[in-house]
């Protein structure tokens, strides 16, 4: 099976060139394919200063698809609907780019991760035409809280439920739904042939949109492997090394790990350059003590109000019995 990387960017140039350069450090084999998914017009410095590390260079520039209108217009120091539908980002470089190129499954390396190690090496569970999605999991579990489907968020628990009832109508699709934390993504061709022409777009979040259509499709999931994500859902770990919420992984959990035989070899999100050396990592460890004293503290107090409020539950229960 061939991989190959596809490098999703689309700001921090020199971060970007920072963890390309550290990648090739690490695995100056495996091909690199970027899909810059900025403003087309800031992409020229990009494709000059990444072009040595990598294989091809591919701009973004299709109009905006229809979509709904009560997305706000910038999320993150981006553009929101580029975030909520990155998948249809990928897509299309699948269509006009991808599809030319050469590989089986993309690895899809986001421009704040940091990975330790070869590429084959870090994904050798993945097998020919599997999906690897992190955090995989059953919508079942999470469709009380978890924002993109929960019925106290109106307008995303509909367009969930428009979603399922095109699935079915469309593909007949009778599963049960799984959804995932967008960190881990591997997607194999067998996987993109189909989903880079999908008919409904603009319907629904590519957290679950992705494994249902892969489920839809007949897709096999892998899901022996490494790559546990934190969900938001779940009460806050400092020591996770995969997040979706913009809160950075600590210098210490990133050399813990990469000390240890057994430790993880991916990181996500990570603002700062890689570091290289004994001075390097010593002045990574001591740049986030600040950083390690807050997340302590707001780990504690996120503990503390779970605490509360379990305790008002079990204290109002007998009343409603």
């Amino acid at each position: 099976m061939k991989l190959a990387v596809l490098f999703w960017c689309y700001k921090e140039l020199d971060l970007c060139e920072d963890r390309l350069r550290h990648l090739r450090s690490h695995d100056p084999d495996t091909p690199i394919y970027v899909l810059f998914g900025g403003e087309p017009e800031d992409a020229p410095p990009f494709e000059r200063r990444l072009g040595p590390y990598v294989n091809d260079f591919w701009v973004f520039d299709e109009p905006k698809p229809y979509l709904p209108d009560c997305l706000p217009g910038a999320f993150r120091g981006g553009q929101f609907w580029k975030y909520m539908y990155g998948d249809l980002l990928i897509a299309a470089w699948h269509r006009r780019r991808g599809v030319d190129l050469e590989w089986d499954t993309v690895v899809i390396v986001q421009w704040d991760m940091l990975l330790y190690g070869r590429i084959p090496e870090l994904f050798s569970c993945l097998k020919k035409d599997q999906i690897l999605l992190s955090g995989l999991r059953p919508v079942a579990e999470v469709a009380d809280e978890w924002v993109w489907v929960a019925p106290q968020f109106e307008i995303d628990h509909t367009r969930y439920h428009r979603y399922l009832d095109h699935m079915r109508e469309r593909y007949g699709y009778r599963g049960e739904p799984k959804c995932y934390v967008a960190i881990v993504s591997c997607l194999p061709r067998v996987f993109l042939d189909r989903f880079a022409e999908i008919e409904r777009p603009e319907l629904g979040f590519l957290e679950y949109r992705i494994p249902i259509y892969a489920e839809a499709f007949g897709v096999p999931f892998c899901t022996d492997h490494p790559f546990q994500a934190w969900w938001g859902t779940q009460p806050y770990s400092v020591w996770s090394t995969l997040r979706a919420r913009p809160r950075e992984i600590w210098a210490p959990t990133i050399f813990a790990n990469v000390r240890r035989r057994d430790g993880a070899r991916v990181f996500h999100p990570y603002w700062r350059r890689t570091p290289r050396g004994l001075f390097g990592w010593a002045w990574a460890l001591l740049d986030s003590v600040p950083r390690v004293l807050i997340d302590t503290w707001r780990a504690w107090r996120e503990k503390q109000a779970a605490q509360r409020q379990l305790a008002a539950e079990v204290k109002a229960e007998p009343l409603r019995s």
